[in-house]
């Protein structure tokens, strides 16, 4: 006499299946919002950026006025490259980067080597910035030494 009205191997798997769905929908969501969160934020320092030229436009004025002009236009697309970046999506944004690498394969290569660069230099000046913070000597070891 055994007793298998307990156990029912088919109950479970829905169970696990509705659950691991119920984990993929709340992940999904989480990483577009932070997605979205990212890509405004993207958006703030562009759009600051196009500030910066308008600034600069105006200061070359008297001096250079096509030098002033190119800086001016170059700002203005800067602005539209920040309104883009707000209207889209992040996977809008993602699909039309691997659209560009596969039209411009050398150009999105240039433009990472750049951004790498830009990156190392920031990195380097933060990290040379704190140091100078710590004092002369922060990064020498201490063995045998005596600070009077």
């Amino acid at each position: 006499m055994s007793d298998t009205s307990h156990y029912q191997p088919n109950k479970a798997k829905p169970d696990l299946g509705a659950a691991v769905s119920e984990i993929k929908t709340a992940f999904t969501g989480k990483a577009e919002e932070l997605a979205d969160r990212s890509t405004e934020s993207g958006a703030a320092a562009v759009s600051a950026l196009g500030k910066t030229a308008a600034t600069l436009a105006g200061s070359l004025e008297e001096q250079s006025p096509a030098v002033a002009e190119y800086v001016r236009s170059t700002g203005q697309r800067i602005d539209r490259l920040a309104d883009d970046l707000r209207d889209k999506s992040a996977g809008e944004l993602l699909t039309m980067a691997t659209d560009f690498g596969k039209r411009q394969p050398l150009a999105l290569l240039a433009g990472s080597a750049i951004v790498g660069f830009a990156l190392a230099r920031i990195v380097k000046a933060g990290i040379g910035a704190s140091a100078e913070a710590a004092g002369p000597r922060a990064n020498e070891p201490n063995v045998g030494r005596i600070d009077v």
